[in-house]
């Protein structure tokens, strides 16, 4: 996969997470959101812009900062958490 394509996967993927933010959890800015994050508010606006990279581990705790299940960000149930109450 080129560049351009990956970049394009990524502004699309944090316009789903603003949208997200916005629409379902009614939160309006980034900041906000942050407090109850691992990740700095500075890398989540980056994120939601599509301007950053990042790994696996970031992944996961999107998916707990955003209030998405597993199913909702990787299409399928992780066994691992399955039964984990952590709203992830």
């Amino acid at each position: 996969m080129d560049a351009k394509t990956k970049e394009a996967f990524r502004k699309q993927f944090g316009e789903y997470l603003r949208k997200h933010r916005e629409n379902v959890l009614k939160i309006k800015s980034v900041r906000e959101l942050s407090f109850s994050s691992n990740i700095d508010n500075s890398k989540l606006s980056k994120i939601e812009k599509g301007q950053v990279n990042f790994g696996f581990d970031i992944l996961l705790e999107i998916a707990v900062t955003y209030k998405l299940s597993h199913k909702d960000i990787f299409g399928f149930t992780v066994k691992a958490l399955r039964d984990q109450d952590e709203g992830f």
